[in-house]
């Protein structure tokens, strides 16, 4: 990850009307654009199509809310995306998840989790290393999840991967104190 922006995010100011509309959810507690789709406003075509996406993963999701942050902040930690890690740490608090649950899935150390989520991150891992499962992991998921749900488990993981992939290309970088440091993992890093 660069030590700086590599592409700054876009000034407010610059942006066209159906942008701003489009971006309105997308803003923290003081009213600005989060930096990743501030930067993303550079291509704001793409990034009013790619919206309707971000929204079904993030926000209209078929799986339970504090499995779906489990498996993004794996994602994050194995990436080393850490604008991502500290976005969805604060989502996955407000969430309910403790900390200590979200460090045990960023690193591997999954005994204390629930088996669904211990399938999801197991699910999470081979989607990252291979971008397939195999067929006693599809059991394990389908056992447990309906086909949508199923679905949404690859989604969230291409969309969240995609992002960690932008993150640390661009050089996102993060406001403030991180919420929680971003912790070393299991399992080899990502070249994202």
């Amino acid at each position: 990850m660069p030590e700086k922006a590599r592409v700054r995010p876009v000034d407010e100011a610059d942006l066209q009307e159906r942008t701003l509309a489009s971006l309105a959810p997308y803003r923290d507690q003081d009213g600005r654009i989060h930096t990743i789709w501030a930067t993303l406003a550079h291509h704001e075509d793409a990034l009013r199509r790619y919206l309707v996406f971000s929204n079904h993963v993030l926000g209209k999701n078929t799986l339970p809310l504090a499995s779906r942050e489990l498996m993004i902040l794996r994602i994050a930690a194995r990436a080393r995306a850490a604008y991502e890690w500290d976005q969805h740490v604060r989502i996955a608090r407000r969430a309910g998840l403790s900390d200590e649950t979200v460090l045990a899935a960023a690193t591997g150390a999954w005994d204390g989790l629930d088996e669904l989520d211990q399938i999801l991150l197991a699910a999470t891992d081979s989607l990252i290393d291979r971008q397939n499962v195999d067929d006693e992991l599809w059991s394990r998921l389908t056992a447990h999840l309906s086909v949508q749900q199923t679905i949404d488990v690859l989604y969230t993981v291409g969309q969240y991967l995609t992002i960690a992939t932008v993150i640390n290309t661009l050089g996102v970088q993060t406001k403030g104190d991180p919420a929680l440091a971003l912790p070393p993992t299991d399992q080899k890093e990502v070249q994202a």
